[in-house]
């Protein structure tokens, strides 16, 4: 039989989706003011295309982290009810 490997994206604890949520969360203040020079310039300029998607790839990773989470959440839950 083979060994299940756990790994963090497949199957997420409560800490790594803490963490994540939190690096998540500061990643992406972090590129905010540095875009927009600390609030003083517009968010919307199209230089900053590959922040952009640098920002949306890092919030669909961390959507993926949490479906994953609740999935296996669900799984374990109805496993324990049988």
């Amino acid at each position: 039989m083979e060994t299940d490997k756990r790994n963090f994206i497949k199957n997420p604890s409560i800490k790594n989706l803490v963490l994540f949520t939190l690096l998540w969360f500061v990643g992406i203040l972090l590129l905010t003011l540095c875009t927009t020079d600390l609030f003083t310039e517009s968010f919307f300029r199209k230089k900053y295309v590959m922040i952009y998607f640098l920002m949306t790839s890092s919030t669909i990773a961390t959507g993926r982290l949490y479906f994953n989470y609740w999935k296996n959440k669900n799984l374990n839950s109805h496993s324990n009810a049988e």
